[in-house]
């Protein structure tokens, strides 16, 4: 198998119980951290990637509402799969919960080597895909951006206009649009080049 769970957390105390230094229980591959909105396909994504079904996949937005960790042995890397963000029939105490635990990660993992910020390819960035972005950078995280869903792009004449209103956006962001990469992890289109630009990761990746 491709990939296995490690661990799973709901609070900050249990993170001080998996993570010691560089090492997630024993584990020393650095991690990927994986951000998105609740229904951006995040969990489905991560099961592409690993090559089995780990991660739950729902209907109902905003499942993931603990942290988790997934060995990808293929790769060498501990994907963490984060509460999805945008769920609108969270209450504002549950919002609070999941930023305080996915800020309390981010501060604790010194072995965290990028996150990629998965958008809806049919929409996106929104403004809270934004706001996820300048959190990031400003705890100094390496950002890479992925669209999401390109399956639900009919057309090229949509695609085209879709990558052209996004690419604007991603300017504003002082993102590149051409480091963008554009998946379906319905079909599996472009999934390799997802897959190889994780696996090209270093020390300090910057991403897109």
């Amino acid at each position: 198998m491709a990939g296995e769970w490690i661990a799973t957390v709901g609070n900050s105390d249990q993170l001080k119980t998996i993570i010691n230094g560089p090492f997630l229980k024993g584990h020393r591959e650095p991690r990927v951290a994986m951000v998105g909105r609740s229904n951006v396909g995040k969990s489905s994504l991560i099961n592409s990637m690993l090559g089995a079904r780990l991660a739950q996949v729902s209907a109902e937005p905003g499942k993931t509402r603990l942290i988790h960790f997934y060995h990808w042995k293929d790769s060498s890397k501990i994907i963490v799969d984060l509460p999805g963000y945008g769920y609108a029939r969270a209450s504002q105490a549950d919002r609070n919960k999941w930023a305080q635990l996915i800020q309390a990660y981010l501060k604790a993992d010194e072995n965290l080597q990028a996150a990629l910020l998965l958008v809806d390819a049919r929409n996106g960035p929104s403004q809270l895909d934004r706001e996820a972005f300048d959190f990031l950078q400003s705890g100094g995280v390496g950002v890479q951006i992925v669209f999401n869903k390109t399956d639900g792009l009919k057309t090229q004449k949509e695609r085209a206009e879709r990558r052209r209103d996004a690419g604007s956006i991603l300017e504003e962001m002082g993102v590149d649009p051409a480091e963008a990469i554009w998946v379906s992890s319905r079909t599996g289109d472009r999934m390799n080049e997802l897959v190889n630009r994780i696996r090209s990761f270093g020390p300090g990746e910057e991403g897109a």
